[in-house]
């Protein structure tokens, strides 16, 4: 195992101060916490008070000492830019990873919020202020980050990652100075031996945060003539706990008038909080979830092979994943949702890049 680097002071100072916070930020009644809370559910995004206050209890559990030290010792660099961030607003906290991130690094933060979570970043930073952090932090529109900034970070759609690669190289932002993410999903891959609680998992796994992130499971994979019957329950059940947003239904319907139209075997629950089809493997909507069937598992695994690059995460037993060797990464049931602080979204190293800037 290789040895931790020593961190700055500077760097232990901010460890400090963002332990602390997160601290706060785990009371739920935590005034600041309440205030980001309040003001997201009220922005135009489909989080649910449950949801977002499942991502902040699981966000802020990370933030330990110990885990931001051997964290930081992966992301310190050695000079000092200014590193502007494209946060995405698809899931409550997106991006805390990137923010933590380019602090720790030594760097210079500049950040571009979604309108879809336009406070909750910016009013956890203004936390860390409060708390004697004397970084430079600062949030702007996306025009006028890529006027100040060395190097760029970004998520989002093909579509916005192909507009901020073309505005970086036009505002003399060289591409190796790019880290930019696009669409990606997840799916998960079953062999019919999973117990009553990976089930359950793998529910929270497709619906948490309305199957609208890149680590939501949305293609599930089983074998011929396994029926989904179990699964269906879990996400029946899950949905007492977490119920859908209330827009959830309407972007579900249009689908669910075609699947009848065209006879192909479908399911949802009683109030179109999901929607469910068997069918070739196919990616959907948000919480549209194909189920596909294999005979064996090399028809997967070579389907996989040629997905890898939009594929984030492969959920399965620990058994099954040693069959699935494929190079694409993996958890078990339940943690898709949980990603840990260092995680490499779309197998991209963020210290890696943080330091070679």
């Amino acid at each position: 195992m290789l040895a931790e680097k020593p961190l700055h002071e500077d760097t232990l100072r901010v460890i400090e101060i963002v332990e602390s916070v997160a601290q706060d930020w785990k009371e739920v009644e935590h005034a600041a916490r309440l205030l980001a809370e309040e003001e997201t559910l009220a922005a135009p995004n489909r989080f649910t008070e449950e949801a977002l206050v499942f991502a902040i209890n699981q966000q802020m559990s990370l933030l330990t000492a110990e885990a931001l030290r051997v964290w930081a010792s992966s992301v310190q660099a050695s000079g000092n830019k200014k590193v502007g961030v494209l946060n995405p607003g698809n899931i409550p906290l997106a991006g805390l990873q990137d923010f933590l991130g380019v602090l720790l690094s030594g760097h210079q933060y500049i950040g571009a919020v979604s309108s879809r979570s336009p406070v909750l970043l910016p009013l956890f930073s203004i936390a860390l202020e409060k708390a004697g952090l004397n970084h430079e932090v600062s949030f702007t529109d996306f025009d006028d980050l890529v006027s100040r900034v060395d190097a760029i970070i970004a998520s989002g759609t093909d579509a916005t990652m192909n507009t901020v690669r073309k505005r970086a190289l036009d505002a003399g932002i060289d591409e190796h100075k790019l880290l930019l993410r696009s669409h990606r999903y997840s799916i998960a891959v079953l062999d019919g031996r999973e117990s009553e609680e990976d089930i359950e998992r793998l529910a929270e796994d497709i619906l948490l945060h309305e199957g609208q992130g890149c680590r939501s499971v949305g293609l599930v994979w089983a074998p011929k003539e396994t029926q989904p019957d179990r699964l269906l329950e879990a996400m029946a059940t899950y949905r007492a706990t977490f119920p859908a947003h209330p827009e959830s239904k309407g972007a579900l319907e249009m689908q669910r008038a075609f699947l009848a139209a065209v006879d192909q075997p479908h399911a949802f629950s009683e109030g179109l909080e999901f929607l469910f089809s068997k069918g070739e493997p196919e990616i959907q909507t948000p919480l549209h979830i194909r189920w596909t069937e294999y005979d064996h598992l090399d028809r997967v695994a070579e389907w996989i092979q040629s997905h890898h690059e939009e594929i984030q995460l492969i959920v399965s037993r620990e058994t099954m994943l040693e069959d699935l060797t494929v190079g694409t990464m993996a958890v078990s049931p339940g943690f898709a949702q949980r990603p840990e602080l260092g995680w490499c979204q779309d197998g991209k190293d963020l210290g890696a890049f943080l330091q070679s800037i």
